[in-house]
C-alpha cells in the first residue's frame, strides 16, 4: 500500500499541472480613477492563478503595495516603459511554484531604440523554472489598439515582433512558450484582416491561442453608443507554443463569465466592469 501511494504521489508529482492566466486591469490606479482593490483581490484570487500577465499598471508603487497587502505569496515584476499611456505591464506569479530566473524589456514590438521608451509598450519576457527543472518563457504583450487600417498594421507587425522572439527563445532552447496578455485584436470575431495576420503568427510559431475556446474576454461600449448594450469582444489571449500541449481546461472569470459573454446592459455587468476593468481574465491550465 505505502508502494502504491508512493508511485501514484510521484506520478501525480510529474505531470503537475500549472494554470496561466492575463488580465488588463484597467488603468489600475490612474490618477482620478481608482481601481477597486478589494473587488480585483477576490476576483484574482478567486482564479487562483500560478503566473498571470498583467497590463494597463498606470501606478506601479500602489500596485506593488496591493500584491504584497493582498496577494500574500506571489511575486511581481513590471516593465520600466509603459508606452505613451504609462500602462506598464509584467507578471504576478506563485513564489511556491515558480522561480523567477529572468526578465527582460524587448522593443520589437514598440520600436523604441535600445534603452529608450517608445509610444507603444514593449514585450515583458521571463522564464521561469518549475519544479526545480523543467524551464519555460512568458511574453506579456499589451499591443497597439484601434480598428483600421492603419492599426491593423502596426499590429500586424508586432505580431511579426512577437514571432521573431518565440523562435529565438525556441533556438535557445526554450520550446514551452506563451506568449500573453492584450493583443488588441479589434478584427478577431469579425475574421477580417486582422484576423488573418494573428493567425499568420499562429502558424509562424506553431502555436495555438486560447481564444478559440472562449467566446470572449472583455466589454466595450458598442458601436452604438446610446442603446446602453455593452458588446463581448476577444482582445486577449495566451498564445501557447505546441510543446506546452493541448490546455485541460481553459476559462474566462469575472462580468464575462456572469454574462456569459452575451451582449448585455451596462449596469447588469456589475462592479467588476465599473470599477476594476473592462477585460476579464482569462485563464489556461496545462
Amino acid at each position: 500500500m505505502k508502494y502504491l501511494s508512493l508511485l501514484l504521489f510521484l506520478t501525480l508529482g510529474a505531470h503537475a499541472s500549472i494554470k496561466i492566466s492575463t488580465f488588463n486591469i484597467r488603468n489600475f490606479d490612474k490618477s482620478g480613477s481608482q481601481t477597486n482593490k478589494s473587488l480585483l483581490k477576490s476576483i484574482i484570487l478567486e482564479v487562483g492563478p500560478d503566473l498571470m500577465a498583467v497590463q494597463e499598471i498606470h501606478n506601479e508603487r500602489s500596485f506593488k503595495e496591493f500584491t504584497k497587502s493582498s496577494l500574500k505569496g506571489y511575486g511581481l515584476i513590471l516593465s520600466r516603459c509603459g508606452g505613451g499611456g504609462r500602462q506598464k505591464l509584467g507578471f504576478l506569479f506563485k513564489k511556491s511554484k515558480l522561480k523567477l530566473i529572468s526578465s527582460r524589456e524587448d522593443t520589437r514590438v514598440s520600436n523604441a531604440f535600445l534603452g529608450s521608451c517608445d509610444s507603444l509598450r514593449p514585450a515583458m519576457v521571463s522564464i521561469f523554472e518549475e519544479n526545480s527543472s523543467k524551464r519555460f518563457a512568458a511574453i506579456s504583450v499589451h499591443l497597439k489598439a484601434g480598428s483600421g487600417s492603419r492599426n491593423y498594421a502596426r499590429r500586424a507587425t508586432q505580431y511579426d515582433g512577437i514571432a521573431d522572439i518565440i523562435r529565438e527563445l525556441n533556438n535557445k532552447g526554450l520550446k514551452r512558450v506563451v506568449a500573453l496578455g492584450d493583443f488588441n485584436t479589434t478584427g478577431f470575431d469579425l475574421r477580417d484582416n486582422d484576423y488573418k495576420n494573428f493567425i499568420e503568427l499562429l502558424h509562424d510559431t506553431s502555436s495555438s491561442t486560447s481564444a478559440h475556446d472562449i467566446s470572449c474576454t472583455s466589454y466595450w461600449r458598442g458601436r452604438d453608443y446610446s442603446d446602453g448594450i455593452e458588446e463581448a469582444s476577444t482582445l486577449d489571449h495566451i498564445v501557447y507554443t505546441n510543446s506546452f500541449g493541448k490546455p485541460q481546461d481553459i476559462s474566462v472569470g469575472s462580468h464575462c463569465k456572469k454574462a456569459k459573454c452575451k451582449d448585455t446592459k451596462y449596469y447588469e455587468l456589475g462592479e467588476s466592469y465599473r470599477s476594476v476593468s473592462d477585460h476579464c481574465p482569462v485563464s489556461a491550465i496545462f
